[in-house]
């Protein structure tokens, strides 16, 4: 879908390439992210494919078709830009700039309103916010915001530079969960530029590593860049963790879970010793109904057994969908040593280091 062959760019009073004959292709719904160190060229690349910045030599195809061959405001209109300040207009309401292509392109306005109010329910957007002005609004609403004026107009192609960064950790984290959602039923070609390694491996189908002056130093999956990194200068980029990096790309699906120390809210306490004695713990996991409601320490179960026992929740409840990172997270910093993983209140099993450990392994 995206094409770039030999790409470069010197600018104007410089004699080192900004890019330095860039070969890369994004295929047809997938992300691709480049990343890499400041001065590496990620920015100037995405500009040149829509034209903000002119390149000195090579070509530009966008679905076959070279981007010098389309006039330049066609161009922009048939590609969403979504940037790190987001750009709103700041003297237009939430629905006048979630409109602004459509009106460029002339749509009626019955079709404009009733796109935005997609846009808004597809971004998880509140509709009573769409008549606020950008000022009223938390600075993830303004991306989604961003996001969803970029969307306007259904355009094949995304363009995003570092469209995450200038909110705080949590909610950046809850962002990417949601471009990942949407890409899931949208199936955008998006390039996305960042200077977070996690980030992209985390969002990126493929990645693409470049050094200073727009050298790639690799380019593919994730999982085969963490795997077999190039050279020296991507496994210093990718960092001493890159194993630990490799679990975020592996879905706690992947592995058989463990039934763990679960006993019913009526078991005695030999039971529930017996239980915690099988497992190698000092807890049990308390089933009460149709799920589990938390954990006990068997130093704390009376003689009469657990009926009477209040139980600790897990900490973190993770899902089938969750990594095998969270997972280790969660084993790490919780008393019980395990994940626990639900689905709502019914508890589907328990993940042990020892598991993720054989995972790595692998």
């Amino acid at each position: 879908m995206i094409d770039l062959r030999d790409l470069t760019k010197v600018f104007p009073g410089t004699t080192a390439p900004a890019v330095d004959r860039l070969n890369l292709h994004v295929e047809r719904g997938e992300i691709a992210v480049l990343v890499g160190p400041s001065g590496c060229g990620k920015t100037t690349t995405l500009k040149m494919i829509n034209r903000l910045v002119e390149p000195t030599s090579g070509t530009i195809r966008i679905d076959g078709r070279s981007i010098d061959a389309v006039p330049v405001h066609e161009l922009r209109r048939g590609i969403g830009y979504v940037i790190q300040q987001i750009g709103l207009f700041p003297h237009r309401t939430i629905r006048q700039n979630m409109a602004t292509v459509p009106g460029l392109l002339d749509w009626d306005k019955k079709r404009i309103a009733q796109r935005v109010d997609e846009l808004a329910d597809l971004v998880a957007l509140d509709p009573d916010m769409l008549d606020r002005y950008p000022s009223e609004l938390s600075g993830g609403q303004r991306q989604r915001v961003g996001v969803a004026r970029a969307l306007a107009a259904d355009p094949p192609v995304l363009l995003m530079d570092e469209p995450f960064g200038a909110v705080d950790p949590i909610v950046r984290a809850h962002l990417q969960d949601e471009l990942l959602s949407l890409q899931k039923r949208l199936r955008k070609t998006i390039a996305l530029v960042t200077h977070d390694i996690d980030e992209a491996i985390k969002l990126g189908d493929r990645v693409a590593i470049l050094s200073e002056g727009g050298h790639l130093e690799q380019y593919g999956p994730p999982a085969d860049i963490l795997r077999d990194p190039a050279n020296a200068f991507v496994a210093d980029f990718l960092g001493t963790d890159r194993g630990i990096k490799r679990l975020s790309l592996i879905p706690i699906s992947d592995l058989d879970l463990e039934t763990g120390p679960v006993v019913d809210r009526s078991a005695t306490h030999a039971e529930a010793v017996a239980t915690a004695l099988e497992y190698g713990t000092d807890w049990i996991a308390v089933r009460d109904g149709v799920g589990v409601d938390g954990w006990i320490r068997i130093a704390d179960v009376p003689g009469e057994g657990v009926a009477t026992v209040q139980s600790e929740p897990f900490q973190t409840r993770l899902t089938k969908d969750s990594t095998l990172k969270e997972a280790l997270d969660a084993i790490v910093s919780s008393h019980t040593s395990v994940a626990a993983v639900f689905d709502g209140p019914e508890l589907l099993g328990m993940i042990t280091a020892d598991a993720v450990s054989r995972e790595i392994l692998r």
